[in-house]
């Protein structure tokens, strides 16, 4: 699929299962992963809650956890910057289930990072082994993240009413 063909499909789809999807589709072919997934950012940015994976046994859907403080939330949140982790000793120093990660053969990550309105909503996390991502994958699948901001939004929505 071409990024052309990529870009009339998402914007014609409707339905979140077949857009991620298409998302983890094309994220696998231009870059490769062993996992994906996706994330949106509450509104108060207290916590983050998963909203697509690929393995949905070890990360399953829904699953929430509270944003973290560390070089993470600095370089993401606060600076509004994708993030890439080359190796399992820049993982360990920063993700928590790390252990997790490991075991699934993961090595390197990449979050990009998903804004609107300049405000981070969400994030579609890329996992594969070790030193296989570059700052130049991450060029290769950036203009992907505009196409997520209108399910974030939703989801916020559905979080946010959750809560009530």
């Amino acid at each position: 699929m071409t990024t052309n063909n990529l870009t009339k499909s998402l914007k014609n789809d409707q339905n979140e299962k077949l857009f991620f999807n298409k998302i983890d589709k094309y994220i696998h072919r231009e870059i490769g992963h062993k996992l994906i997934t996706i994330t949106v950012i509450d509104q108060s940015m207290k916590y983050v809650e998963r909203v697509y994976s690929n393995n949905k046994k070890i990360y399953p859907l829904l699953g929430q956890k509270t944003m973290p403080k560390n070089i993470w939330s600095k370089k993401v949140i606060k600076n509004k910057n994708h993030f890439l982790c080359k190796n399992k000793n820049q993982i360990k120093k920063i993700y928590f289930d790390y252990n997790t990660i490991f075991s699934l053969n993961c090595g390197s990550i990449i979050n990009l990072l998903i804004l609107f309105k300049n405000k981070p909503i969400g994030t579609i996390n890329i996992l594969h082994k070790e030193n296989h991502y570059t700052q130049n994958d991450i060029k290769k699948i950036d203009h992907l993240t505009i196409y997520m901001i209108p399910f974030c939004l939703m989801h916020q929505l559905k979080m946010k009413n959750r809560l009530k």
